[in-house]
Formats: C-alpha cells, structure tokens, sequence
C-alpha cells in the first residue's frame, strides 16, 4: 500500500532511517512475515578492465547504504489457507526481481543465472525478520554501453524514492563504499 503512494512512501523512508536499529527490527516484525524473500540483481561487466559492478545508494540505510539492485517478494494479502483463483507464476522470484529493478532503476534486465541463494538470520543494517535472499547474475537488455551513456547523460536514474543514486563501480573501488553486509559477503569472494 505505502509503495503505491508516493508522498507516504518518501515519508515513511525518512522517518524509517531515523528509528533506532531496536525499534525499527520489531515493527518490521510486526509489520511484515517472519522471513523476508528477496531477489538481488548481481550485474557485472566483466569485458572492462577492471570489471565494474552495478550498486545503488539506498534512501532508507544510513549504515551499509550501497548495494545490489533488487528487493522483496511481494506476497500480497490473500489468505495463505483459501485457494487463490490466480495463476501461479513458474518464476515468480525472476519475474519480481525484473519489476524490481525496472521501478526502482528504469532499467530492463536479462537474467543469467542463479549465482547464489544466501540465508540470512541477521542483518546488522536491518534488524528484524531472516532474509532468504535469491542472487542472480544478470545484464542490462539496453548494453554496459547504453546503461554507462544513460547513466552519464542522467537519462537513466533513480525512479524510486528508496533508491538515491545508480553508478557502476569498478571492483577495484568496492571497498570505498559503506556496503550493504550481505551484498558484501557475496560480491568480495567474486574478486578476491
């Protein structure tokens, strides 16, 4: 509901950044279930010398700010025990993770692979339900051309108030940005 405001959503993310980590791990408790899903686009050009890697700066972070595009599964609010008259999607994690990237970065995605599926009981930046994050290799449809001339030119930015900035950084430079602790742990074995 918040999502599709707006105005709500900006203001519900500023307010968010400013809960201490306690208070801010039990609403989210409260307000979502006992395991987050999500899907992480891990978007690598390795054809540059030295590979650079797509991160975004997060509105709602104020620790581990930067990381990979992607988000939660939306589970909806049917009731998980009636039978739903809707047709279940066979990916229904690749296609959120594609709608994901595309709200918040206006950037079309092909999936690769699925890199790695990461468990996480606790997020030091995010206190509150375990993750089950699904990583995913993937490329921009448009190209690194097109994606590094839109970023540049400025076409291509944030389309989401959670997201504040979109760069592509070279992995040489990963260790100068406050990453994300789970985003971390599967981008620093990639290069080391």
């Amino acid at each position: 509901f918040i999502e599709r405001h707006a105005f709500l959503h900006r203001t519900s993310l500023a307010l968010w950044k400013h809960f201490p980590p306690r208070l801010a791990g039990f609403l989210r408790k409260l307000l979502t279930t006992r395991w987050a899903v999500g899907a992480v686009a891990v978007i690598i050009d390795g054809e540059v010398n030295p590979p650079e890697v797509l991160l975004v700066q997060h509105s709602y972070r104020t620790k581990g700010a930067w990381g990979l595009p992607g988000g939660s599964l939306e589970s909806g609010l049917r009731n998980p025990l009636k039978p739903s008259k809707e047709e279940s999607r066979d990916d229904i994690i690749e296609f959120s993770l594609r709608r994901e990237v595309f709200e918040e970065l206006g950037i079309e995605i092909e999936i690769v692979r699925l890199t790695k599926i990461d468990a996480v009981p606790y997020v030091p930046e995010e206190p509150g339900p375990y993750r089950l994050d699904f990583y995913y290799r993937c490329l921009p449809k448009q190209g690194f051309g097109s994606l590094r001339a839109g970023l540049s030119s400025g076409s291509i930015k944030p389309r989401s108030p959670e997201v504040r900035q979109i760069v592509l950084v070279p992995v040489s430079r990963l260790k100068e940005y406050d990453l994300y602790s789970s985003d971390a742990r599967i981008l620093f074995p990639l290069f080391t």
